[in-house]
């Protein structure tokens, strides 16, 4: 889905997304992918403003398990269109200001609100996704969930730094 930026109206324009196109083909969804969304101009800017909700089925990095995170999200991004007669050099060597460091500098008048709400989507995960805190991992040996069942290894009493106490004699 795609909105032209000269076709936002001067009250703004809101959308509600309700079907799942815009969820990243790489995710796995359970339920429902919702977006509500309020675009407005100020000049040359839009500020996109929304929420954004959707279950998705991850893998523990822990345990390697599968589990359910539900995100709900809200998001504010500001969108610049480059007046025009700028040129491409111009466009990259351009010093930022602070007050546009949460810029993003469009490519053309269009806004991909598809790729937008992928990235809030993104940005909403956790770094470190676990299927609970308490999570107890994998045995690093034999490879049991150690959430489900007990390892059956023996215990590795040896230390690393045995091989230094050698040295020492």
């Amino acid at each position: 889905m795609k909105i032209d930026f000269y076709e936002i109206p001067a009250e703004g324009l809101a959308l509600t997304v309700e079907d799942a196109h815009w969820f990243p083909p790489d995710l796995e969804r359970l339920g429902r992918a919702e977006a509500s969304l309020r675009l407005k101009r100020r000049g040359q800017r839009v500020v996109v403003t929304g929420i954004l909700s959707a279950t998705v089925v991850l893998a523990c990095d822990r345990c390697l398990g599968t589990f359910q995170l539900p995100l709900d999200s809200e998001f504010s991004i500001e969108l610049e269109l480059p007046a025009e007669g700028v040129s491409e050099v111009e466009e990259k060597d351009h010093f930022c200001h602070d007050n546009e460091m949460d810029v993003d500098i469009l490519d053309s008048s269009e806004i991909n609100i598809t790729d937008l709400l992928q990235q809030q989507l993104y940005l909403a995960m956790p770094m470190k996704k676990l299927c609970s805190e308490e999570c107890r991992g994998m045995c690093s040996r034999c490879g049991a969930n150690l959430n489900h069942e007990k390892c059956r290894c023996q215990p590795d009493n040896s230390s690393p730094f045995s091989v230094l106490a050698r040295l020492k004699g």
